[in-house]
């Protein structure tokens, strides 16, 4: 069953095209400010417990649901059940849909639009000024968005179900509310908000963790295996980095080593060549991606997955 609402929920992704007007962080963050408003006037003030309540409620409610239709129609519900989630849970934003609208930047030789359309792959302070610098960070980019809007989501589905497909998407939103929220706000940070957003950004880090590994991996597979294989066996554990930082980095360099991004950039990289250059990344996603299918497939033929 989980096999078939990957593949379905994939297929559908690919023919329906971009979802993103139907997946808005938005909602999740009204949810999540809702409850803790809730939980902040029956009394409960530990921002690290009321964290965890907003996580926890909808997650028993997405997997006792999907339980209950496991058990119907020989689990056809439940494949419809899963597809509905993979395709509110995917993204939030189509990584190929940024990957082309920069592309088009490129063509139109338009640096304001680059930028713009770069800022979608990291924070705007970041966004290098020279042309090809801005192209090979947001190609570098956009294997760590990989992780965060495709396998992250399909990994967790893999492993504990549509309500693992919920968690990792509303814990990602949660670690990355506060900066949106506060940085420009003459308010008083809330402390104890603070304190449970730096514990969802700890947690989104952790559940990243696994399937930026197997991405690192599947990215080696599909491309350059010396020169991927080398970045996932130097920052494997990243002992002297954050785990954040050191996934990160992981996902950039073996990507870049799979592409051999090097080799295909210099000072004098045209558009048409950074135009191939961005082509090849979303083709070495996808190639990732029917990696990870295959091996779903192996281990559902295996008896090991439903």
């Amino acid at each position: 069953m989980t096999l078939i609402s990957l593949l379905i929920a994939l297929v559908l992704e690919r023919l329906v095209g971009s979802m993103t007007d139907f997946r808005r962080p938005a909602l999740w963050l009204r949810y999540a400010d809702g409850l803790d408003a809730l939980l902040r006037r029956i009394g409960l003030r530990w921002g690290t417990l009321r964290l965890l309540l907003v996580l926890v409620v909808p997650v028993l409610l997405v997997g006792w649901f999907g339980e209950v239709l496991g058990s119907v129609l020989f689990g056809l519900l439940w494949i419809v059940y899963g597809i509905g989630v993979l395709l509110v849970c995917l993204g939030p934003d189509d990584l190929e849909d940024d990957v082309n609208a920069y592309t088009e930047a490129v063509a139109m030789d338009d640096p304001s639009r680059q930028w713009r359309v770069a800022a979608h792959f990291m924070p705007a302070a970041d966004v290098p000024e020279d042309a090809v610098e801005r192209a090979r960070s947001v190609a570098g980019a956009a294997f760590v968005e990989s992780n965060r809007r495709i396998f992250a989501v399909m990994f967790w589905f893999v492993v504990l179900g549509p309500a693992g497909a919920v968690l990792y998407p509303l814990v990602s939103i949660l670690a990355r509310s506060l900066p949106a929220e506060d940085e420009d706000s003459d308010a008083p940070l809330d402390e104890a908000r603070a304190d449970g957003v730096r514990l969802a950004a700890g947690l989104c880090a952790l559940l990243e963790w696994p399937s930026a590994r197997l991405a690192a991996l599947g990215y080696a597979i599909t491309g350059s295996f010396d020169h991927a294989f080398e970045s996932l066996r130097r920052l494997f554990w990243g002992e002297t980095k954050t785990m954040d930082q050191n996934t990160r980095e992981l996902l950039m360099q073996s990507g870049a080593g799979a592409v051999r991004l090097d080799e295909m950039l210099d000072d004098e990289a045209d558009a048409s060549t950074l135009s191939a250059m961005f082509a090849t990344v979303i083709n070495h996603v996808h190639r990732n991606i029917i990696v990870w299918m295959t091996f779903v497939a192996l281990f559902t033929l295996g008896g090991w997955l439903g």
